[in-house]
Parts: C-alpha cells; sequence; structure tokens
C-alpha cells in the first residue's frame, strides 16, 4: 500500500466541502439590529464561506484531475 498524500489531501477537502454544507450559518437567520460595532457583518461571513467553499471545490477538482492524470501515464 502506498502513501498518497494528495489523495488525502483531496480527501480531506472533500470533507470541508460537506462541512460546510451542513454549516450552522446561515445569513438569512441573522439579526442584522444585534450586531455590535466591529464584529463582522452576516454578510461578510457569508461572503466568506461562499470563497471557501469556491476554493475546496478547486482544490479537490485540481487534485483529483492532477491524480488521474498521473496514473494514466504509466503503462
Amino acid at each position: 500500500m502506498r502513501n498518497n498524500s494528495l489523495a488525502m489531501l483531496a480527501t480531506v477537502t472533500a470533507v470541508g466541502i460537506l462541512a460546510w454544507g451542513i454549516g450552522f450559518f446561515d445569513p438569512t437567520t441573522c439579526t442584522p439590529s444585534a450586531q455590535q460595532a466591529g464584529w463582522t457583518s452576516c454578510d461578510a461571513i457569508a461572503q466568506e464561506r461562499n470563497v471557501a467553499l469556491a476554493l475546496l471545490i478547486g482544490l479537490t477538482i485540481s487534485i483529483v484531475i492532477f491524480l488521474w492524470w498521473r496514473g494514466r501515464k504509466k503503462p
């Protein structure tokens, strides 16, 4: 059995995507009137979550494509 760090990284990012989907933060239930000065707004948190999701999906896809491409080259 080989140690395949890229496959492990792809698995971790895929679990991160799953965790994002189950996430506890819902910007639609956020109450802007309860926001305190100096804290991150609900919209900013939602935007950061979307950026993180895009990065996790991109990383997972790129690792899977790289592993597929590397595996094809071997006879």
